[in-house]
Formats: C-alpha cells, structure tokens, sequence
C-alpha cells in the first residue's frame, strides 16, 4: 500500500487557493495582534487622565496583556495537540475578543489590567497556532514569503490601530476606541467555515485526503493511499541549548530578542505621550503612532526583499543600529516634519530588526537545535515586551527628560547588536551559514 507524508505533500506542492486562503487568515489574526498592542499606545493619554492613574500604571496595563500573552503561548500548545488547530485558535479569539470588548466597560484599572491579562491569553494561545499552520500549509518555496506576508499583518494591525484612533476618539472616547478591539469576534465563523485542518495523527484523513484533493486534484491522492504526519523532529530538549558549545549564543540571543522587543513595545505604547512632550497635540501624537506602523509594514517588505541576497547577519545588525540611531535623534527633534521622519524611521528599522533576528535564530544553531532555539528566543523575547511598556510609564512618571528617555530606549537596540555581534563572532559548528535560504522563516509571527 502506498504511503503518503501529508506535511511533505503540501511542501511540495504547487501555490493554490488553499494555501492562499490559509495564510490570509493566519495575517488577519496577527492583524488583530497589532490592533491591540496598537489601540492601548493610541488611548494611553485619554485613559491616563480618566482614572487619574500614573503613567507607571498605565505601562502596566499594557504589560498585563504582553503577561497574558506569554502563558496564553505557554499553555495552549498542549489543548492544540488534543482537540486540533482549528478549534484552538477559534476558542482563542473568542477569549480575546470578548475579553477586549469588555476592557471597554471597566470600572477602573485593575478591572481593566485583568481583563487585559485574559485577552492576553486568549490572544497568545493563537500566535504559535497561526505560527505553525502557516508555516504547514505553505510550499516550500514559498514558506518565507508566506510568513512575511503574515507579518505583515501585525504592523498593518497597529497602523489600523493608530488610524482608527485618530479618527474616532475625539468623537467616541477611549472607551469606544478600546470597544473596537472586540472585532476579532468577526473573524471566528469565517475560521470555522473556511479554514482547514488535517488531523491524521488523530486518525481523521478524510479531511486531508479533501484538503490534499484541492490542493493537487483528487488524481494525486488514490483512493488507498494510506496517509501519515510523520514527527517533527526540530524540537529537543531545551537543556541542549545550554550545553557548552551553545550556551552563549543561547545567553545572548535571550539579551538581543528582549533588547529588541522592548524597544519596539515601548515605542508603540508611548511614542504619542513622549511626542507630546515635544510640544505635539493629541491627534499630532497619534499621526506619529501611524508614521511609526507604516514605517514597519515597509520595513517587513523590504526585509522580503533581502531574503536571499544579503546575509541575515548584516540586516539584523544594521537594523539594530540604524533604530537606535533614529531613536536618539527623535529626542532632539523638534519639528513635525522631522519628528515624523524619524518616527517611521523608527518605525521601519524597529520591525525590521524583530523580522530578521527571527531568521537569525533559524542560522545560528544546527538542524537538530533549530526548533527549540527559535522558541527559546521568542520566548525570553516577550519578557522585554513585558517591560517595554512599564518602563517608559516609569521615565515618565520620573520626569525623565525626553533626550534621555529616548537614550534609554536605543540603549537597548545597543544591547541587541552588542549581542548579534558577540555571536557572529563566535558562532562555530552546523547551521551557521549567513544568508537566508529558500524556505527559512523571515519574521517573527509571535511579535
């Protein structure tokens, strides 16, 4: 009887409306990613002056969701392996979704932070999903545009985000701004009716003998075929990462991935309260908020662009410099023309670096340790999510000047690159080679 690997069948096949259908909506997942991270930046200073709160509160609101977010991740993968993808991540953004909708409601700050946290959660438990079917559905040769253009829909997400918020919240308020969040809740019957999934390791192949049927047509696949997933083999155990010969490398991408990501979530949360410092108005503040996400959709392409024809290396280095740069600058800018210049600037090199430093972790350890490396980082890198938003809360509250606040910000773009940089120089054994190959991950779909 003839014996058939699903997941090498879909990698080997030809681009089709399957795969198209699946990635759409793995990028309008991480749309609704972006939306929130995005949403909280734009209401921080209607919000702040409603409840009377600190900026340091406020920062951690928006750390509640990046926590919930880290566990939501943690815990869901074990539920996935046993009632399927599929139902998982419907379940997730229906958590998230109502949980969001009904942040809009709360009374004060610490309704708002928990409600926040289990958003959090349902909202982390569909990023690895979204991770991994896009990543399982896609050709081989398309895998790295596949996870880009997924990507995408983060920074797209927080562009919305901004855009919405400029436009409504003199009219509506923070609590209607916050109140859109909820439209995830939209996207769960369009996951029930359209997305696929396959469960052979479950024993259910009729759904993928379907599924592979529309991919290639039903003459590819005979009638007794018998279908099998064969185990991945990219996960060990994360005590090899710490072994002598990788351990530093591990050490260090843990500084870069935080470095990085709490630059960019402290950007995101507070660029408009630090904007205003500068003299800015509340809509000014919040058309920054949109320079800076547009910067990063344009910044994701351009990465797409590169893959293949600079080393990877060279774009995770250069984008940690240039970003700190541009955020030391922002705090000597005054204009508007410069301020938004330098914002999508920021912006662009900002997710840019978060984009690269993904594919970096994919080079820097061999086949075996290439899984688990990459989780590890991912991982490690949402602490610094976590701390972006509570530290700036902090240098505001401490009256920090901006120069300086900003010179704190890039000091961890510093951080980053110090990192990479050690690395690169040490980097030794499988795996190491410098440019992005054909079917490596170009970004990261955990942002």
């Amino acid at each position: 009887m003839p014996r058939t690997d699903v997941t090498e069948f879909m990698k080997d096949s030809r681009l089709g409306r399957v795969h198209i259908s699946v990635a759409l909506l793995c990028g309008i997942t991480l749309l609704a990613d972006g939306y929130d991270v995005g949403i909280l930046g734009a209401v921080i200073p209607a919000l702040t002056k409603s409840w009377h709160i600190s900026h340091t509160a406020a920062g951690l609101l928006g750390s509640a969701g990046l926590a919930g977010m880290l566990f939501g991740g943690i815990g869901l993968g074990t539920v996935a392996d046993r009632i399927g993808r599929k139902p998982s991540l419907i379940v997730s953004l229906a958590v998230f979704g109502v949980c969001a909708g009904l942040s809009a409601a709360a009374s004060g700050p610490v309704v708002f932070g928990v409600l926040r946290f289990c958003a959090g959660l349902g909202l982390g438990g569909a990023l690895p999903l979204t991770a991994t079917l896009s990543a399982e559905y896609a050709p081989r040769r398309w895998r790295s545009s596949f996870v880009m253009w997924t990507s995408i829909g983060y920074a797209t997400g927080a562009l919305l985000a901004a855009a919405v918020s400029r436009a409504a919240i003199g009219s509506w308020g923070w609590r209607g701004v916050i109140l859109t969040g909820a439209f995830p809740l939209l996207l769960v019957p369009v996951l029930a009716l359209f997305l696929p999934e396959w469960l052979v390791r479950g024993g259910r192949t009729d759904q993928a003998r379907r599924i592979m049927a529309a991919v290639a047509g039903p003459e590819r696949v005979a009638a007794d075929t018998e279908l099998y997933a064969a185990p991945s083999a990219d996960r060990v155990p994360m005590a090899r990462l710490f072994e002598r010969r990788y351990v530093l490398r591990t050490v260090l991408l843990a500084f870069a991935f935080s470095g990085c990501l709490l630059m960019l979530y402290a950007i995101l949360t507070w660029l408009p309260t630090l904007v205003a410092k500068s003299g800015l108005s509340v809509a000014g503040g919040l058309t920054m908020l949109i320079l800076l996400n547009g910067g990063g959709v344009v910044g994701i392409v351009i990465n797409g662009a590169l893959a293949g024809r600079v080393a990877v290396s060279r774009i995770v280095l250069g984008s940690y410099a240039c970003v700190a740069v541009s955020l030391i600058v922002l705090g000597f800018a005054h204009s508007d023309l410069t301020i938004g210049m330098l914002a999508f600037l920021a912006g662009m090199f900002a997710y840019g670096s978060s984009v690269a430093e993904n594919a970096y972790s994919t080079l820097v350890y061999p086949d075996e340790l290439r899984g688990t490396g990459t989780g590890w980082c991912l991982g490690i890198g949402r602490i610094g999510a976590i701390a972006g938003p509570y530290l700036g809360g902090a240098l505001l509250d401490h009256e920090v000047p901006l120069k300086l606040a900003y010179l704190v910000f890039a000091a961890a773009g510093v951080v980053s690159l110090a990192a990479v940089t050690i690395v690169q120089r040490h980097r030794t054994g499988g795996g190491t080679h410098g440019t992005i190959t054909t079917g490596a991950a170009l970004g990261p779909v955990e942002l």
